[in-house]
């Protein structure tokens, strides 16, 4: 069988659960391709503009809950379902499917199912196209489109608000978080074991996750050391040079502040078993990785796309969402010297409505496909 996994490069939340579907296709002995879904249609002019597009709206979050607020909407979806049926993406996208010959499509950016499936439905190829919302508690109204095969999400609360939106019922499905292999496979470390393994002291740890973007500042940890809290920071991710000088001038004027920046790394469970808490952007990847390993986040940049974050973690109270540094550090201020609410907090992950495996959500898929097929070649089916 072969399997196509189609992302956007607009950020790494699209990327990283194509990429841990496939591995989860190849290791059983299938194909699976992963690619650009803008560069499989040969719109290398898309590919770059989505790229460029999501990285300036990071650093500026303002903006980007005005600019997306304002063009997540069904009119939108309508738009992109008409220009990609008569641009030239349509000829190219076959080329492509011809090529490789997919059995099935799964795009995990919500742009695909009014890109991709307007175009195979279009041109009458039989294949089933299903989408992955990589936001995990919602997915952009402008990704709507009734005639999509199918609508994976990871929780509950985002099925529930896609059939609110309109979404066919029996066309949205939960499914299990797609974990990359490393997180999936990481031995269980405790606390402690972990610190002894990355060098890191015995005390309570925040682990800073500035992601594949570099998205953060020094605010956080200036104002951890001028209220004097004994903690030790740990900053992960890409760190631009000159974040990397103005992390370095932090650590001359507090010397003994136990602060760490490995920068980008690529055993980011081992970090998260160590922490206490993990903080960064509303990144779906950061954040259910930190849920999968028990670890309660707190939201430090909440943009439009990821904005029922809140209502996840207000529900089911393993987090916080916190947009200004001074309270964010109030907040993990009053979680450090409440150990009761630390027990509480455990038992609340053990308690999550949440699954976290990507062989069992490429179970699922090959089930769904078996059932596209047969319902294709029903005698009903066929009459029709």
């Amino acid at each position: 069988m072969i399997g196509a996994f189609l992302y956007v490069d607009a950020g790494k939340g699209h990327y990283v659960p194509a990429k841990a579907l496939a591995e989860s296709m190849e290791k059983r002995g299938h194909k699976a391709l992963v690619e650009d879904m803008f560069l499989a249609c040969n719109s290398p002019f898309w590919a770059f503009y989505c790229k460029r597009e999501w990285r300036f709206m990071l650093r500026h979050p303002k903006i980007e809950g005005i600019y997306h607020r304002a063009h997540d909407t069904k009119l939108i979806a309508a738009l992109f379902r008409f220009l990609s049926t008569h641009m030239h993406l349509k000829k190219d996208f076959l080329a492509w499917y011809n090529l490789n010959t997919p059995d099935f499509i799964v795009c995990t950016n919500f742009l695909g199912a009014n890109v991709i499936t307007p175009i195979v439905q279009k041109l009458r190829l039989e294949i089933p196209v299903f989408s992955y919302a990589a936001d995990a508690f919602n997915n952009p109204t402008a990704g709507f489109n009734k005639r999509l095969d199918l609508m994976y999400i990871p929780t509950f609360l985002g099925r529930d608000l896609l059939i609110k939106k309109g979404h066919p019922e029996d066309r949205v499905k939960v499914c299990p978080f797609p974990l990359k292999s490393s997180i999936q496979n990481l031995k269980v470390l405790s606390k402690q074991e972990a610190r002894r393994l990355l060098n890191l002291k015995e005390m309570f740890t925040i682990l800073l996750n500035f992601g594949g973007e570099g998205i953060g500042n020094t605010e956080f940890v200036y104002e951890v050391a001028r209220r004097g809290l004994p903690w030790q920071v740990v900053v992960v991710g890409k760190l631009t040079a000159f974040t990397k000088k103005r992390f370095a001038f932090f650590q001359k004027q507090y010397p003994d502040f136990s602060l760490h920046t490995p920068g980008f790394i690529d055993n980011i469970g081992e970090y998260i078993y160590a922490c206490d808490v993990q903080a960064g952007k509303a990144g779906a990847n950061a954040l259910m990785e930190s849920m999968a390993l028990a670890r309660p986040f707190l939201v430090s940049d909440l943009l439009f796309a990821a904005r029922d974050t809140t209502t996840f973690l207000n529900r089911y109270q393993v987090g916080w969402c916190e947009n200004k540094t001074a309270k964010q550090v109030d907040i993990l201020q009053q979680f450090y010297g409440d150990k009761e609410e630390q027990d509480q907090m455990k038992k609340r992950f053990s308690a999550l409505p949440l699954r976290f495996n990507s062989d069992a959500f490429m179970d699922d898929i090959y089930e769904e496909v078996e059932k596209w097929k047969t319902a294709r070649t029903s005698p009903s089916a066929q009459i029709g």
